[in-house]
Formats: C-alpha cells, sequence, structure tokens
C-alpha cells in the first residue's frame, strides 16, 4: 500500500473516531438522542447549547485526543461538523 493511501486510510479512521466521539459528547451534554444529530446540527439554533456547555464540551475533547482547543476557536463554530473538523485538524499538527 502506498504511503498516500496509508495517509488517506489514518486520516479516514481518526474522523470516524472523532465524529462518533463528538457525537456521542454532544448528546450526553445536551441530553439528546444521537440518533438527532448529525454533522449540519447547530449549537445554538438547534440545541441552545450554553457557555458552561461548550467548556465542558472543549474540556471532553482535549482529554481524548490530546489537544488544546482555545475556547474563542470553539466558539466560532456553528456547526456539530465544525467542531469535528475543528478537532481532527488540531490532531493532525
Amino acid at each position: 500500500m502506498s504511503k498516500k493511501r496509508q495517509k488517506e486510510q489514518k486520516m479516514a479512521t481518526l474522523e470516524e473516531r472523532v465524529t462518533d466521539s463528538v457525537m456521542k459528547a454532544v448528546a450526553r451534554i445536551c441530553k439528546k438522542d444521537i440518533s438527532t444529530l448529525s454533522r449540519d446540527t447547530r449549537f445554538v439554533d438547534d440545541l441552545y447549547i450554553k457557555s458552561v456547555n461548550v467548556v465542558e464540551l472543549i474540556s471532553l475533547l482535549e482529554n481524548e485526543f490530546e489537544v488544546e482547543i482555545p475556547y474563542g476557536e470553539a466558539r466560532r463554530n456553528k456547526t456539530i461538523g465544525e467542531a469535528i473538523d475543528l478537532v481532527v485538524r488540531l490532531r493532525q499538527r
């Protein structure tokens, strides 16, 4: 298998892991059924997330993926998909 293919496979695996973790964390923090969430689910408009919930989500993801997520950057994420992309990007650094 080529190095490019290995990197693509590793990336897909990381994105799948991050997606699963973020979805589970958001469902737990927001007390929602995970089946009602998608990458397009909006934190404020759909989930009515509060600052304390954002801090809790950041803490969970930082611990699980060993990354540092700046609060301001996390607040700019409007959807679950944007949050997933942020964690993947930070993890790849």
